[in-house]
């Protein structure tokens, strides 16, 4: 019995101090194996959670995106879209304050799936409002939300079309005007250079550099300088002024020159490539680019319909600083027609006044129709030179005409048969039945001045509120826009009832009273101070901005233009030693906005003019 138990003990294993730590080791192992386990489940369980998170966001960006190319295809198919909201667009439903539709703070907003036919839980879908308050300057602000899987995202778009005003200085044709008189004092002038119209006249590029006698060529000249993207369908003259200083482009140079599309590297390179042979510019680094040409509409005719005051005649407009404008439009001038007052859609109609008002030499003192336009057509009135004081003026500030009145409408009875007069006011395009609107003053609103004929820019155009207030300024002419220079010379008659008039000596007198000078609200001083200031938009549709008579009478000083300018040809403001030296700096606020009913580009489309995400407002959500 003993034996078999030592025999027992013998064959069983003796224990060690650390018998079963290998099985708590294993058990442990296997506890943190599955703690990693669900550790990695976790992550990924809510890494799918956050990726598809991220989806949804990008894709509720996408969707507020698609609701913005939905209005600009609609706005593009119909112009007058969006004035007011359409009833019938569900992405548009909801609270838009005062609308036709019966929507009110309480409408629930409608959405449009990005996908036809996609209505399912997870689907995109979009829903926008649209402020139409500043489509009068071409803009449209639209706010645009997408949602996808209960993702909100917004934007808040502003949708416009280019135009002349994308540019500080715009040209079709960098030669004179082929109306220009003074550029082209003989006649007939060639084809070539526009004698048959701007479709039969070519581009530098396109021949005209082999032209004989040449056509009467604009120069950049040195001292001049254009602060913004210019843009010309023609090849820009220019040269260095005697101290050797070229002009200077600050910002980017578009030309549709050909050999612009290689310029090469260096200032040199852009010179030879993008310029006209032996032409030299200051581009300040930024490489000169090709573009394919852009054309003005040619016509003010659309202004007809355009919400403001409409004269007929020669008119003339002084502003004040209270937001007030005083015009004279004489009733000899207008043949007793009265102004038409337009209303804005659905807006109050503006007080253009009477024909016995705006007849009296006080004028007419009347609001600014601020988001509006002030046009002046031609009237029924005789073809005829103007009389002297007939185109009024506060204080005895009436235009220097002449002395003859309109009582002697046969001219002197004895004598030499001569007076005094303008000599612009002589041109067959300044009769007083003619679309002229003579203007200056201190600017307070945003209104477009338009003429089917030219506007003669009397003296400084400032804006009340300064170069980056509220108001803003345009001008357009369906001939030009003429800085006045007048010249004040013998005359004599030429025939009878009623008489016209000829120059003996036109330029035997300077008139150094004008233009008029006005101080610039924001300094209170003179800027420039030895010049003019015209801060507002130019467009002229068939011809020029210029100078009158800007090749006599010494140096004028500097024409100072914040904002834009754009010509069908290139007008002269300075010749020599006499007129002016151009200062142009583009008014940025452009990018945004635009004077009212200020023209586009022809055949110009919608399209994003800014982008910014915001945050969703409650009135977009379900």
């Amino acid at each position: 019995m003993r034996r078999r138990q030592v025999l027992f003990s013998a064959l069983r294993p003796h224990r060690q101090p650390d018998d079963g730590a290998g099985l708590v080791l294993v058990i442990g192992s296997m506890l943190i194996l599955a703690m990693l386990a669900v550790t990695a489940l976790t992550y990924s369980m809510s890494s799918q959670k956050f990726a598809r998170y991220d989806q949804d966001y990008a894709a509720a960006m996408a969707a507020a995106q698609s609701g913005v190319e939905d209005f600009i295809s609609r706005i593009n198919r119909d112009d007058a879209y969006g004035y007011t909201p359409d009833c019938t667009n569900p992405a548009w439903k909801g609270s838009t304050g005062t609308n036709h539709c019966g929507w009110t703070a309480t409408t629930v907003p409608g959405w449009s799936p990005v996908v036809p036919g996609e209505t399912g839980p997870k689907a995109a879908w979009f829903h926008y409002s649209v402020d139409s308050s500043a489509s009068a300057s071409g803009q449209y602000k639209v706010v645009s939300t997408g949602r996808v899987n209960d993702v909100y995202r917004t934007v808040d778009v502003t949708v416009g079309k280019g135009g002349s005003t994308d540019y500080v200085y715009y040209t079709d044709f960098e030669s004179a005007d082929p109306a220009n008189v003074q550029a082209y004092p003989t006649k007939p002038v060639k084809t070539i250079c526009g004698g048959l119209g701007n479709s039969l006249a070519k581009y530098w590029w396109q021949g005209r550099s082999t032209t004989s006698p040449a056509c009467n060529e604009i120069q950049f000249i040195g001292g001049d300088v254009l602060d913004g993207e210019v843009f010309t369908n023609d090849t820009i003259l220019a040269n260095a002024n005697g101290s050797g200083v070229k002009p200077m482009f600050t910002k980017q140079v578009w030309t549709a020159t050909p050999s612009c599309a290689t310029p090469g590297a260096s200032n040199s390179n852009w010179e030879d490539a993008c310029l006209r042979a032996g032409s030299v510019a200051n581009f300040n680094s930024v490489k000169p680019q090709y573009h394919k040409a852009l054309y003005l509409p040619d016509s003010s005719a659309a202004f007809v319909d355009h919400p403001g005051c409409h004269y007929f005649g020669a008119t003339r407009i002084i502003f004040s600083n209270d937001g007030y404008m005083r015009v004279w439009n004489a009733k000899s001038v207008n043949n007793d027609t009265p102004p038409v007052a337009v209303p804005l859609p659905g807006g109050t109609t503006p007080d253009c006044g009477t024909v016995a008002q705006l007849n009296a030499t006080t004028g007419f003192k009347t609001l600014v129709p601020t988001e509006m336009v002030v046009y002046v057509a031609p009237s029924t009135a005789v073809k005829r030179q103007c009389y002297a004081g007939e185109i009024g003026g506060e204080s005895g500030s009436a235009l220097p005409l002449g002395t003859f009145s309109a009582s002697k409408a046969a001219g002197p009875t004895s004598g030499s048969d001569k007076y005094k007069a303008d000599a612009n006011m002589l041109e067959a395009t300044k009769y007083c039945n003619e679309g002229n609107l003579y203007a200056e003053g201190i600017v307070k609103g945003r209104v477009t001045l338009a003429a089917a004929q030219s506007i003669v820019v009397t003296g400084d155009l400032v804006l009340a509120g300064g170069a980056n207030g509220p108001d803003m300024l345009g001008l357009v002419a369906t001939n030009a826009v003429e800085i006045f220079h007048p010249r004040v010379g013998d005359v004599k008659a030429t025939s009878s009832t009623p008489r016209k008039w000829e120059t003996e000596t036109e330029n035997d007198a300077e008139d150094s009273t004008w233009p008029k000078r006005y101080k610039d609200p924001t300094t209170n001083t003179f800027v420039p101070s030895d010049g003019l200031q015209i801060t507002g938009s130019i467009q002229t549709l068939q011809h020029s901005f210029l100078v009158q008579k800007y090749d006599v009478g010494g140096s004028a000083g500097n024409l100072m233009v914040w904002g834009s300018i754009a010509q069908r040809w290139r007008g002269i403001v300075g010749r020599g030693s006499n007129g002016y030296i151009k200062k142009y700096s583009y008014d940025p606020r452009l990018v945004y906005s635009a004077p009212p009913y200020f023209p586009k580009w022809a055949n110009s489309k919608y399209s994003v003019r800014y982008s910014g995400e915001i945050t969703t407002p409650t009135t977009s959500k379900p």
